[in-house]
C-alpha cells in the first residue's frame, strides 16, 4: 500500500472517531431534552456508526501491523 492510500486510510479513520464522539455526545444532549429523558428513543443510527468505526480501526490496525512486519 503506498503512502498516499496509507494517509487517506488513517486520516478518514480518525475523523470518523472524531465525529462519532462529537454525535454521541450531541445524541446524549438531545436525549435528555426529551420528555421522558430520552426512554422512548430508538437509536437507529448505531447500526450504521459502530461496524463502520470497526472495519476502519481493524484495517487500519492491520495496515500498522503489516507494515511493521515487512
Amino acid at each position: 500500500m503506498n503512502k498516499t492510500k496509507r494517509f487517506l486510510l488513517y486520516g478518514i479513520t480518525i475523523f470518523v472517531l472524531v465525529f462519532v464522539f462529537v454525535w454521541e455526545y450531541m445524541i446524549q444532549q438531545w436525549q435528555e431534552t426529551q420528555p421522558d429523558g430520552g426512554e422512548a428513543v430508538v437509536r437507529t443510527d448505531t447500526f450504521v456508526l459502530w461496524p463502520l468505526v470497526i472495519t476502519l480501526v481493524a484495517v487500519s490496525l492491520f495496515t500498522l501491523l503489516k507494515k511493521k512486519k515487512e
